[in-house]
């Protein structure tokens, strides 16, 4: 049973929505606020000495009113020094027995507050946030203006955070004329609200906002870079930062005028290892002024003077955390360091104030960037993310160090921190932390509250004698096929749709104990709800709830058992399920006995034998062609149930098949003749045996046509996505499927842009797959009429006015296999599946609108959380379909009609 209080749990929808989270059984107080005043009251009965006081006329207090109330900026220099901290000061005037009163109080001195026992930080305190501003501030003010030159706008917010000082110092060595435009608040994240066609999370909504600004200032050119990385702490081997940012150009290029023009500079900006001095990061800098017309040389001395005053600014931010660390130690103060990404902790709208509340309340503020790191404190395994590493490390020597507390800064819709937050957590246990999220729109009230309280369990641990020790980070497990064989260990995988039972049928055939797991549901998911907050990406609550339930039949066996999960190095959230699912596993009792096996997406083959390997490729691009053959024959089978029968006949044949194949006797010649006779280890008659039989019930009635794509395990998993399929068919709509292999075939190019020259034998993999490939789908078209094949290099070429290469993701197919296949005339319409507050998928619905305008192309995209989709708007978007290819149809059967010219591929961005 869960008990309920607080005034938040006036609402209804927040009691259901705990129920449903936790799946036991809720009690909300019939005045749930009481408990808090109770609270209150208590802590005051504990404080103050009431005993020897006179007791209170309560009439006089009833009648007592607030005549007004408002705020006003403190704008004293005198006790904090420098320009002052200009805090925000509350004030009130009330009337008792006719006397008007007047009072004040907020702010980080005592000028405002005399009277009211609050502690406050001694004059003069330290106060980092405000110092490193006015160092940016110091900065700006020695930057050259000159007469007649280009004039460039940029701004400090968002991912130029924490590199202004060294691009700020770039562009002006270079000549040109900065244009910065004022600190973003609240006007500009209302503007970018209202322009923006996808809620994003609030640092990009606020961006846009402060975008569109600087554009109508008509600068000569706005430079927002395309920045994938930020500088590595120390060897970590990704530093990468979070699709959105990453894609803001493209996602910003469309509010302006003239889209395809020049006025917005947005080269790619990679950092690589060694920081500044990294051959990448030199790279990376000349491009930049290549993409401003200087060429030759020039660049150079412009980045010796930008290293320079990024490596002294860093410097000196450093020393401003390690000054207030010592004047906190010396007074006695509680230092709490703000952890975030520096867009958010530096933004008064994005921080909730935090930093000043902080101060308020006595405690020394202290941001996440200029709080020194030990250079022996461990880096995070596993987390990519560059501002990821920057904060758990940053909590983890916190967490280690007495009179030293930690929060969290973050936004609503953060991708990244629905993974970063539970990490956190577990670090920091048995120490008191907080986080603090926004939309930036809260008020100061609820932060004040949220403030106070951590700084109430702050002070009781301060004044604990013992604390537990602090617990070691989680560390993915590191397996291959070797280790699992060698233990017996039981092989799960999580069903991603049907091509998932191939994978476990090569298993099998090669001596291993696997199974898919069972199609999830209501009650599985509701388990992986259980041990997640609910902001991580459904497939992460589908899939965990889907290994509980059926790890709950293994509670008095011995059988040990390894979770294939694949991985990735970002930047979407997918490569840190594998930590997050080791956590709970851990939590849950289950660490020893399940061992999660975690390819990752350089290598997905890692560890296999070339002909397992082969195999695998195999029976997932056969799965492919069968289920595509599906979709293009049940909606206009003649027989109801026909099309599914074919379909699961040869399923099952090729299951058989995979699995009876001798994989001892694969060698890599016996690999070459299966693939490139076009035999593919006998699966070929099996796909020819059913394009065959799908020809001979399919119809030539022509339908609308719809093509899925997104994020890829919500559109392969039939729960998921809601049973969308069906759904679609049942509106006379047929469906073209973004396959499995599409991500295979997407994997192998980024490989090969990787490896470079020099991956022969990576060459070889990929060719074979693409073999692989090819065939199965010519066998398959040859008998049902299908058109060329769309390969990932077109949808690649097809998406780059709208999602360049350089993003790497689902965002760049799902946007550029739809526009490929609308300019060809072979679909009408595009549904863009993904998990709540997924951000590629984001990505993808932002760019299709864009399409829509600029090429016609009609989209839908659906974001899951486990919850049945609105049936109304799958109904519109159908009506939608069809009344355009009626429309087409009548036109096109008027004799002497004149047909609408073919769709022409957009031009390429100008960067």
């Amino acid at each position: 049973m869960v008990f309920c209080q607080g005034m938040p749990f006036s609402a209804d929808a927040l009691a259901a929505a705990v129920a449903r989270q936790t799946g036991v059984e809720v009690v909300v107080p019939p005045s749930p606020g009481t408990v808090g005043a109770l609270g209150i009251a208590l802590l005051a009965v504990a404080n103050v000495n009431w005993q020897d006081r006179p007791s209170h006329d309560l009439q006089r207090f009833l009648d007592a009113e607030v005549a007004c109330k408002d705020t006003f900026i403190c704008k004293s220099s005198k006790f904090c020094g420098g320009s002052g901290n200009r805090c925000r000061i509350d004030r009130i005037t009330t009337v008792v027995d006719a006397e008007r009163q007047r009072f004040t109080w907020g702010g980080n001195c005592s000028l405002w507050d005399q009277g009211t026992g609050r502690v406050k930080l001694p004059d003069m305190a330290p106060d980092p946030f405000r110092a490193r501003e006015e160092m940016i501030e110091e900065l700006v003010d020695g930057l050259g203006r000159r007469d007649g030159g280009k004039r460039v706008a940029l701004s400090d917010e968002f991912m130029l955070k924490g590199l202004f000082p060294f691009f700020a110092t770039f562009l002006d060595e270079l000549g040109f004329t900065l244009e910065l435009p004022d600190r973003a608040g609240q006007k500009a994240l209302k503007r970018g609200i209202e322009e923006a066609n996808v809620p994003y999370c609030a640092p990009m909504q606020l961006y846009q906002g402060l975008f569109s600004g600087m554009a109508e200032r008509a600068p000569d050119h706005i430079f927002v870079p395309m920045l994938r990385e930020v500088p590595r702490l120390a060897e970590e081997d990704h530093s990468v930062v979070c699709p959105i940012a990453q894609a803001s150009p493209d996602l910003l290029r469309w509010t302006l005028d003239d889209p395809d023009g020049d006025r917005l500079v947005s080269p790619v900006i990679d950092i690589g290892e060694g920081r500044l001095d990294s051959p990448t990061f030199l790279a990376s800098c000349r491009s930049v002024a290549r993409a401003f017309g200087v060429n030759g040389g020039a660049w150079r001395p412009a980045y010796e003077r930008a290293r320079r005053a990024q490596l002294e600014f860093e410097a000196r931010c450093l020393e401003l955390g390690r000054e207030a660390l010592r004047f906190a130690a010396e007074h006695g103060i509680v230092a709490v360091v703000v952890l975030g990404r520096p867009y958010t902790i530096y933004n008064k709208v994005l921080n909730s104030n935090v930093p000043a509340i902080l101060r308020e309340q006595g405690a020394l503020a202290i941001p996440v960037d200029c709080y020194p790191v030990a250079a022996e404190v461990p880096m995070i395994e596993g987390i990519y993310w560059g501002y990821s590493q920057r904060n758990l490390r940053a909590a983890w020597q916190a967490r280690r160090t007495p009179g030293v507390y930690t929060l969290w800064c973050s936004n609503y819709s953060c991708g990244p921190d629905s993974f970063n937050l539970h990490f956190y957590g577990d670090m920091m246990g048995g120490k008191p932390y907080a986080v603090i999220e926004t939309d930036g729109h809260s008020g100061d009230a609820g932060t004040k509250t949220r403030v106070e309280a951590f700084l109430h369990c702050v002070a009781e641990d301060f004044a604990a004698e013992s604390r537990p020790e602090a617990p070691a980070p989680v560390r993915p497990d590191r397996i291959g096929l070797d280790d699992i064989r060698d233990a017996g260990r039981h092989v799960l995988i999580p069903r991603m749709g049907p091509n998932c039972e191939a994978l476990a049928a090569v298993l099998r055939g090669a001596g291993l104990a696997a199974e898919v797991l069972p199609r999830a549901d209501r009650v599985s998911t509701r388990i992986g709800r259980r041990y997640t907050s609910g902001k991580e990406c459904l497939p992460m609550s589908v899939t965990l709830g889907s290994l509980l339930h059926r790890l709950e039949r293994e509670r008095d066996s011995d059988t040990d058992f390894a979770f294939l999960l694949t991985t990735a190095n970002g930047p979407c959230r997918f490569g840190c399920y594998r930590i997050l699912d080791k956590a709970i596993l851990q939590q849950l009792g289950w660490g020893e006995r399940v061992r999660i096996w975690s390819p990752g997406e350089e290598e997905y083959t890692e560890g296999l034998p070339p002909g397992m390997a082969a195999l695998v490729i195999t029976g997932i691009v056969a799965v492919d062609m069968l289920v595509e053959g599906l979709y293009d024959t049940r909606p206009r089978e003649s027989r109801p149930g026909a099309a599914q029968a074919i379909y699961n006949d040869a399923e099952r044949a090729l299951m058989r098949r995979i699995e009876a194949v001798d994989q001892s006797r694969l060698s890599l010649s016996a690999v070459l003749w299966e693939v490139s006779s076009g035999r593919l280890f006998g699966c070929a008659d099996i796909l020819k045996d059913a394009a065959r039989r799908y020809a001979a019930v399919r119809t030539a009635r022509e339908m609308p046509t719809v093509m899925v794509v997104g994020e890829i395990y919500v559109r392969g998993d039939p729960f998921a996505n809601d049973f969308l399929i069906d759904k679609l068919e049942q509106r006379g709509l047929k469906v073209r499927f973004a396959p499995l292999t599409e991500w295979v075939e997407y994997s192998d190019y980024v490989n090969s842009v990787r490896a470079g020259p020099n991956g022969a034998g990576d060459r070889l993999s990929r060719r074979l797959t693409a073999r692989i490939q090819n065939h199965a789908y010519r066998v398959m078209a040859r008998e049902l009429d299908w058109p060329e094949r769309t390969r990932v290099a077109d949808s690649i070429a097809a998406a780059a006015p709208y999602v360049r290469k350089d993003l790497l993701g689902e965002a760049v197919l799902s946007v550029g296999g739809p526009v490929h296949e609308w300019q060809h005339g072979l679909i009408d319409g595009v549904v863009n599946v993904g998990p709540l507050e997924c951000m590629p998928s984001k990505i993808a619905e932002a760019q299709l609108f864009c399409v829509g305008e600029r090429e016609g192309l009609p989209s839908l995209t659906l974001s899951y959380n486990g919850d049945p989709a609105d049936p109304e708007v799958i109904d519109t978007f159908a009506f939608e379909i069809r009344r355009r290819f009626e429309a087409r149809r009548r036109a096109a059967a008027l004799p002497d009609a004149p047909q609408p010219p073919a769709a022409q591929p957009a031009p390429e961005p100008v960067a």
